[in-house]
Order: structure tokens, then sequence, then C-alpha cells
């Protein structure tokens, strides 16, 4: 029901990911993993706001040998700079299409990162934006979150930024008609982590680590494709490292799904795996959180459950309507519940995603799924021990 016009445009012309994830549901520890091919524990940036080693290479690094510029226009939050040596361009259409123009018959990748969709900045009467598209009243809300006049107002507000990122996609596709450059480019649109509501952003639930992708290239993929193949931001800088025509870089975590995208293969991953610190975040207590799923299922490891998760959003009654969440559960055993989930949590956590994509289940305590808790849990172990996780207990 969110008007995304541009979009969808991009989605009809190419290829859709249903199952498309950020390894942390932070901005900073995700973008780094979607510029350098490493999950964060191995390129450094495992905490918002923190910094890759000094050693980790970044995207331009792999593609200015192979004859491209690399721009990055927009929202950084990678560090330290001199890791990506990116071009850098604000979001002004004309500055960007003065950097395609100014690089003639030469190839370019050009990353556009917008600020929206984000936190709404200006406050209304309840503490939120008001909406100025869509009435708070009759949207839908996932069932993972607790229904409250305040979390609508913010749903609706966050509405109001898709489309206005949109709109922005908009002034960019029509840049690229302009330039004629429709036909002949990879146009890739995806976003770092899921909304900032209580079980999505700053967790290892589906909801936070889930992101759209969406890859358009005439000639090569069928209008309308679809894919349910399992891939993770760890693989796109080694996708278009092919795409570029270079070869295979050894030691990073992801490798490049190309023959997803041109229909010769149609899985990829059999295992995506997530991380999750409240270091380095507004209000964070220590509550460290490492997940991993197939096709079907999802193990949550909680590494502090005796502790108490905080962050922004509990720290503050206006953000995500968390105020008008605890006033609920006064009365409301379904909020009563969310709340006390969300700071309080089991070791462990096991959903059956087949049939309770919400996870609202937890299978954990249940004899029929030990088996594949136990399965899970020691392929986590593997992973954190290949990842150099010192939240790994013995």
């Amino acid at each position: 029901m969110v008007k995304t016009p541009n979009i969808d445009r991009i989605a009809s012309a190419g290829m859709k990911f249903h199952r498309a994830f950020t390894p942390t549901a932070m901005c900073a520890p995700s973008r780094s993993t979607l510029f350098t091919g490493l999950y964060p524990h191995r390129h450094g940036c495992h905490m918002n706001h923190g910094s890759v080693f000094e050693e980790i290479k970044s995207l331009p690094y792999y593609l200015q040998p192979l004859g491209y510029r690399v721009g990055l226009s927009g929202k950084t939050h990678i560090k330290p700079r001199k890791n990506f040596p990116f071009e850098y361009l604000s979001l002004d259409i004309s500055e960007i299409g003065a950097f395609i123009d100014s690089s003639g018959d030469n190839s370019f990748c050009l990353i556009i990162a917008t600020h929206d969709p984000h936190a709404k900045k200006v406050k209304g009467e309840h503490g939120f934006a008001q909406s100025t598209m869509y009435d708070p009243g009759t949207i839908p809300l996932p069932p993972y979150l607790v229904d409250t006049e305040d979390t609508r107002e913010q749903m609706a507000g966050y509405y109001d930024l898709i489309t206005n990122l949109d709109n922005y996609i908009g002034d960019v596709l029509e840049l690229l008609d302009d330039w004629d450059m429709d036909k002949q480019t990879v146009l890739i649109y995806t976003s770092d982590h899921g909304a900032g509501f209580p079980f999505e952003k700053w967790t290892c639930y589906e909801a936070g680590l889930t992101v759209p992708l969406l890859i358009q290239w005439r000639g090569y993929i069928s209008p309308g494709s679809e894919t349910k193949a399992m891939v993770s931001f760890a693989d796109v800088l080694p996708t278009l490292i092919e795409i570029a025509g270079g070869n295979t870089i050894n030691n990073l975590d992801g490798r490049s799904f190309l023959p997803v995208v041109t229909g010769e293969k149609s899985s990829h991953h059999q295992y995506i795996y997530g991380v999750h610190t409240t270091k380095g975040i507004i209000q964070g207590s220590y509550y460290p959180i490492r997940s991993v799923r197939d096709e079907r299922f999802k193990y949550i490891r909680n590494l502090n459950p005796d502790g108490r998760f905080t962050n922004l959003i509990t720290e503050s009654a206006f953000q995500a309507g968390w105020g008008s969440w605890k006033k609920k559960a006064q009365k409301d055993p379904f909020a009563a519940w969310r709340v006390r989930l969300y700071q309080e949590r089991p070791p462990e956590e096991v959903y059956d995603l087949k049939h309770g994509p919400y996870e609202l289940h937890n299978l954990a305590g249940d004899s029929a799924y030990q088996e594949v808790k136990t399965r899970l849990s020691q392929n986590l172990d593997n992973w954190m021990s290949r990842q150099g996780d010192a939240e790994l207990k013995s």
C-alpha cells in the first residue's frame, strides 16, 4: 500500500530477491559489509559508528584497477575514510549528472545513498511528524508490533519517507533516461536494514536483517524475474567484481551471485548469519546477539540473557511509540508479552519461518525441534569461530 512507482519500475524491469539479508541491522556495520564483502567481525566495524580494520580494502580498491570510477553520493557512515577511497558527492541531482557526464565513455560505479527512510525529525502532537500521505488509522501493521495510536503515527511517517525516497529515485531514473543509460547500466536498489521499530532495527529478527534487493540489467535479466535464493550483503562486492570482469577475490566472506542474476542457478547460500551488539549505539546495554537461518528455520542466541536489552527505543518514550506500548501493556496481555520479550529474552530462540514468518512462536523448548536447534547451534558455533568472534562461548 506504500506508493513506490519508481521502485516498482525497477522491479518490473529486473529481478526481485525475496531473501536478501544484511548481516546486522545497524547502519555502519551493514554498509561496511556491503562495501568490503566481509562480515562485521572480520572487517572490524561490528559496532555502530565503528571503524574497519586498517588493512581492510573496499569497493574502489577492486574496481578502479578494472578501469572504473567509483563514486559515493550522499550518506557515508563508513570510516576511516582512507579505507573507502570513493569520489564523494552530494545528493544533488546536478552533481550526480556532472559525475556521469564527466565519465564520458569510461566505466563507472556510483552508489547513491539517500538519508531516507530514517527517523522523522519533526515532532507532531504525539511526538512524531504527522504523515501527509497516509492515514495512520487505516495502514496495516505487522503482527509483531503492538497496535497503538503512536505506533501508527510513526509508521505512517515512515511510509512518507519511503515515498520521498521513491520520488528521488524517479529523479535518478530520469537522469539515466536522459543519458540513455537505462539500456546499458546495471541498476541495483537496496536498503541497509529494517525500520527503527521494536523487533526490527538493532535485532537479529527477520524484520531487521531482511533487505529489499532489486537488480535491473537489460539483456541479461528477464523483466519481472523473482528468486528465493538466499544472498547476503557480503555477496554484493564479489558480484560487482565479476560483472566488471575482475577475478575472484580470495578470503572474502561473500561470493558472487551472478549465476542467480543470469538465471543459471536458483539457489546461493545454504545458511545466512546475523550479528548484533548494543555497544556503540545510543543508550545501548551489553546485549550481544547472533543468529543463523537456513531455508526454513531460524536460530537466535542471546549471549547475555540475564541482561536487559536497551537502546534509543526503550529509553525514549516517543521512539517508535514505546511509551504507548508500555501503557497498553498494563492491561493488554499481548502488549505485556511484547514489551517484556523485547528487553528480556531467553538464551535461545528457534523459529519455523515457513509456518511462522513473524517469529511469534519460539520453538527452542519444543522436543520436536531439538535436532533443528542442535544443528543450527553447532553451525553457528563453527561460523563464529571462523569469524574470530570473541563472544563464542566454550
